[in-house]
């Protein structure tokens, strides 16, 4: 068993090695080997056992930055950011540990693997995305966001139909190795796998060029993403403020003269309540006037109501006259970061973020107009919940724009992890998305997956590009997560199945 528990964790780091900033891609193709062989010939509570161990050694290498977050930002004691971290990645590891268990019960009742595993891993990546308000962060997936050809078929299928490609090939592999040791003929899994990839490659290799060929017909938006680089323990100092603005001014008349059609700022740019604080109220709005164009900015905000004050996350439109044509407020808020969820049962846990008090959340699929191009806006970490940016689109958004506040991460791989997840987004849609990130990574990105510029991280600086508005609905835009709905039906009739086998057997 021990020699089974090793090999878990090594297909474990494997995988965690496949996803940014590692970016191994190859080892994805791989990296489920050797958990397959840990599971062979195993079932319930071993099998469960082994792939929670995978799941773990997984997450902690891929989630190591949340010990930077809560130590730096959130003024833990280091054994409790371990703490914090451990218990991030367990939970997480259940899923794996589930996967495991059904997997090799389902093949036990006479389910076949070569559907069973994929099927089953992907309702549990859904899963992921919905239980406890969803963590769906670096899903497998999201590992084959750098491959041109093969990720075009997220407009399909989401991130899902890459994470199931991966278990397939996988699956085939296994199938193989198994088969010539046991000099066992097993050509059904490797043909499966071979033409599952080769019908995902030979899609990309139709649809790039024709994804290509639109946007070089479409109308375009200049686009300018604003990277302030305001180093997060100064970002709310009132005595820093000023500065702060002076920051942002300094950087939009870098790009004056290109004349961009759309200035945008980061998540929090202007550290402040925006119109309840007159005087750099004032000041923002002059800048604005200056640049002589739209900005898109963040800002916290109050509002008071019969109910009491709320506070939002919210993004900002203003015109080249200064004047708020619109706003959006994040409406998938961060746990214990935007707001503490059972904060009655649990009143000694606080938030990680302590400016103001718990955010509201408002409204999903809220599109800001300009007068070229409806604006869908994703705060921080709303760009890992592909069903967000598909409200914008079908509400008619044709430019995507992630503000978000990467500081929190520091030179970890977080910052990587969080741009890879944002361009899937613009694939699956097909639409342009521009990132302004307060430290980076900060990105203009095409419909076809592609990065016009890109930052670096902790530098001041402006990028700036014609992206190409494209309008045409994209299957998964239009129908959502069916392929992730499909898995998830074909995982409860195939149990459901082997259940029956298994009662029939019993009598």
């Amino acid at each position: 068993m021990i020699l089974r528990l090793l090999a878990a964790g090594f297909s474990g780091l494997l995988l965690a090695l496949g996803l940014p900033k590692f970016n191994l891609t190859f080892v994805l193709w791989v990296g489920l080997v050797p958990l397959f062989w840990a599971l062979d010939g195993l079932r319930g509570r071993p099998a469960f056992l082994v792939g929670l161990v995978q799941g773990l050694v997984q997450n902690l290498v891929v989630f190591y930055w949340i010990v930077y977050v809560t130590v730096v930002y959130g003024k833990l004691p280091l054994p409790v950011g371990v703490i914090l971290l451990v218990l991030l990645a367990a939970y997480l590891s259940l899923y794996r540990g589930v996967w495991a268990w059904l997997y090799r019960w389902g093949e036990d009742q006479g389910l076949t693997g070569l559907w069973w595993g994929p099927a089953l891993w992907v309702a549990l990546e859904y899963l992921q995305t919905f239980l406890f308000t969803g963590f769906p962060w670096m899903l497998l997936g999201y590992g084959l966001e750098s491959t041109r050809y093969l990720v075009q078929v997220v407009d399909l299928t989401g991130v899902y139909g890459l994470s199931a490609l991966i278990l397939l090939v996988n699956l085939g592999l296994w199938a193989a190795l198994r088969g010539w040791s046991r000099l066992e003929l097993v050509w059904q899994p490797v043909v499966a796998a071979l033409v599952a990839f080769g019908v995902v490659l030979g899609y990309g290799y139709w649809r790039l060029p024709q994804i290509q060929r639109l946007m070089d017909a479409a109308p375009t938006l200049t686009v300018a993403v604003v990277q302030g680089n305001i180093e997060q323990g100064r970002k709310w100092d009132p005595q820093y403020q000023g500065a702060t603005l002076a920051t942002y001014q300094e950087l939009n008349l870098q790009v004056k003269n290109q004349r961009p059609d759309l200035l945008v700022w980061p998540e929090t740019a202007a550290p402040f309540f925006f119109l309840r604080d007159k005087e750099l109220t004032v000041r923002l709005v002059d800048l604005a006037r200056q640049s002589g164009t739209y900005l898109l900015f963040g800002s916290p905000a109050m509002e008071f109501g019969p109910q009491g004050d709320f506070f939002y996350n919210r993004a900002y439109l203003l015109n080249p006259a200064g004047e708020v044509t619109g706003f959006y407020d994040k409406a998938h808020l961060v746990p214990y970061g935007e707001y503490v969820p059972l904060r009655r049962f649990f009143p000694f846990i606080g938030k990680m973020v302590p400016m103001v008090g718990d955010f509201a959340a408002g409204p999903p699929g809220v599109v800001l107009a300009l007068p070229q191009a409806g604006l869908g806006t994703l705060i921080c970490f709303e760009s890992i919940f592909p069903y967000l940016s598909r409200a914008m689109v079908n509400n008619g958004a044709s430019l995507l724009v992630n503000l978000t506040n990467d500081a929190w991460f520091g030179t970890t791989s977080a910052p990587y992890q969080h741009l890879s997840m944002a361009q899937l987004r613009a694939v699956e849609h097909r639409r342009s998305l521009a990132r302004a990130a307060n430290t980076g990574i900060s990105a203009l990105i095409t419909p076809d997956g592609g990065t016009v510029w890109a930052s670096k991280l902790f530098t001041a600086t402006v990028g700036v590009a014609k992206l190409p508005l494209l309008s045409l609905p994209t299957v998964y835009s239009k129908y959502g997560d069916v392929f992730a709905g499909t898995c998830a039906s074909l995982s409860l009739i195939g149990g459901l199945l082997a259940l029956v086998a298994a009662w029939r057997r019993v009598r």
